[in-house]
């Protein structure tokens, strides 16, 4: 009977360990600040198709959705390079962009995992922008999507005095959805890197057709900027 108790007793631990743990996973939404969630469309993202149209619903899942019309939900933002080029610039980090950072790692590497699927992920194809791609000096990134890409300088990309330094990084933005197979546990966006080129003021339209400009400003935290609650 004691051996009983005691295995009774290992169980009902565990049991409510488990249940602890459950209970304590975080429900994290995102809710955009107006400006950027018009000028992104961000409601045709998040009301959008999801990647994996073949996704079993009846367990634990995760969802990336992109908009309808992906092509227009593509966009890109320039960066001035010309004040870093004189101090021996060596690399630039490129990140993934998103409102908070309450999304668990796990869930937001899911959705990576999701946009880089050989059968359904993102490529140059689905999206439907022929990217200007030239050796060295710029790259797409479909099927290496992740969280933060280092990308040394070119060699051959040197400080021009009447032409100014530029990098152009295209994003699409996603919307990602992780459900335990009972509720909706994370619902948040994460705006992805899929394309860079390193150009000068004088060529840059030739990097950029088929986008629309829009240049990211990020709040002090380092995220994109969020509705104030008050």
């Amino acid at each position: 009977m004691k051996k009983l108790a005691m295995v009774l007793s290992i169980f009902m631990v565990i049991a409510l360990c488990s249940c602890s743990n459950k209970a304590k996973r975080e429900i994290v939404r995102d809710n955009p600040a107006a400006e950027i969630k018009e000028a992104l469309k961000l409601d045709d993202v998040s009301n959008g198709v999801s990647l994996n149209s073949d996704l079993d619903r009846t367990k634990a899942f995760s969802d990336v959705k992109v908009a309808s019309d992906l092509k227009a939900s593509v966009f890109y933002q320039v960066i001035d390079l010309d004040e870093h080029m004189n101090s021996r610039l060596k690399q630039v980090d490129i990140k993934v962009l998103y409102f908070n950072g309450k999304a668990p790692s796990n869930d937001v590497a899911d959705f990576l995992k999701e946009l880089n699927n050989k059968d359904y992920g993102l490529t140059e194809e689905k999206v439907g922008i022929s990217f200007n791609k030239t050796e060295k000096m710029s790259d797409v990134l479909f099927g290496k999507l992740s969280l933060k890409h280092s990308i040394a300088i070119p060699t051959d990309y040197a400080f021009k005095e009447n032409d100014p330094s530029k990098l152009v990084v295209a994003y699409v933005p996603t919307y990602g959805i992780y459900n335990d197979g009972s509720q909706d546990y994370t619902r948040v966006f994460i705006f992805v890197p899929i394309y860079y080129a390193f150009t000068y003021s004088s060529s840059l339209s030739s990097y950029t057709e088929g986008m629309k400009q829009y240049d990211v400003t990020l709040t002090e935290d380092g995220v994109l900027p969020s509705q104030s609650v008050e």
